[in-house]
């Protein structure tokens, strides 16, 4: 472990990787002003994630025609095929904070589920999640990874575990794969919707299958319910955060970031496993019905522990870690990737 500071911006690191991380103090100042000024609210049914111009996307992030292109393209079919590494975390704590959306205002979010650092809540910054223990498996991630608390008939319930599977996006030359800014904010999906989200950045499954769905499937219990999470692979290469949480990060399209993302990132694709299976559940979240899943990722991870799995599983294109529905049939065609 070097003696250098890690919270001290860096170069992202990988072959014609460009820009650089803001300075930290800069960015926790303007996310305060964020937090203090931003207009989406919980459990909106207005259908669209406000930006703060108003509008459903960022410019940058529109079509011509004013529809969404922040759509994801994820793997599908069997794992193995492309480099990976997963982290596998456990859950923390339940709290209605939210350290991007709103920080230094507790309290203010919906329910959120915590996984990876201890103890986040609204005045977390990634210094403080580089300094705390962790529920994950790798003991360099120190990134936070949350989601609206999931209802069943109105109880809450706790997820059995969380995986984070780090890769190349589709297309994407996994060595142009650059080290993810530490401190960088990203959010998938859209808390507002009050119907099916375009594209496939989330949706619901049954254990590690790779079909998406808008609503919940029934699932066996050997495969139980399971949703995914899948954040922008594209960075514009200066700022960790926005203003609007979504501007200065871009799902690939082809293998190729859009105009002014010049930064190819990990695909990271988080998988939550909850102890549901069987007929009879009525499924909600804390942020509306089950449409409006979204989710979380704040990198505290120590700068020199990811650009080793980075460098060891992705750049070299190797299969560092394995999941499967284990007491199923293991038929790879099924499996999510």
């Amino acid at each position: 472990m070097s003696g250098n500071d890690p919270t001290e911006p860096r170069e992202p690191t990988g072959p014609r990787s460009r820009g650089r991380a803001l300075l930290m103090a800069a960015v926790v100042v303007v996310a305060v002003i964020v937090g203090g000024s931003l207009v989406v609210a919980a459990g909106s049914d207005d259908g669209d994630a406000a930006a703060s111009d108003g509008s459903t996307w960022p410019p940058a992030l529109r079509a011509a025609d004013g529809t969404s292109t922040a759509t994801a393209t994820r793997h599908t079919g069997p794992q193995g095929r492309v480099g990976q590494f997963v982290a596998k975390c456990q859950r923390d704590h339940s709290a209605p904070d939210d350290p991007i959306v709103f920080p230094g205002l507790p309290g203010r979010s919906h329910m959120h589920e915590f996984y990876g650092a201890v103890g986040v809540d609204a005045d977390t910054t990634p210094a403080s999640m580089l300094a705390a223990d962790t529920t994950c498996d790798k003991p360099a991630d120190r990134a936070s990874y949350w989601h609206p608390t999931v209802y069943d008939h109105g109880e809450a319930v706790v997820a059995s575990e969380l995986d984070a599977y780090y890769r190349a996006a589709p297309g994407v030359d996994p060595t142009e794969v650059s080290t993810m800014p530490f401190g960088l904010a990203l959010i998938a999906g859209d808390m507002t919707y009050s119907t099916p989200q375009p594209g496939e950045s989330v949706g619901w499954t049954c254990g590690v299958r790779s079909t998406l769905s808008d609503e919940p499937p029934t699932c066996p219990e050997s495969a139980p319910l399971t949703f995914l999470l899948v954040f922008q692979d594209c960075w514009d290469g200066e700022h960790l955060d926005s203003v609007d949480h979504r501007s200065h990060a871009a799902y690939s399209t082809d293998g190729e970031c859009p105009d002014g993302y010049p930064v190819h990132l990990p695909q990271l694709t988080v998988s939550v496993t909850l102890p549901i299976f069987g007929e009879g559940h009525d499924l909600s979240l804390a942020s509306g019905n089950v449409y409006s899943l979204h989710g979380d990722f704040f990198n505290g991870w120590h700068p020199e522990g990811l650009e080793r799995e980075i460098d060891g599983c992705i750049r070299r294109d190797v299969v560092c870690d394995l999941r499967t529905n284990r007491s199923e049939p293991t038929n790879l065609e099924d499996l999510f990737s």
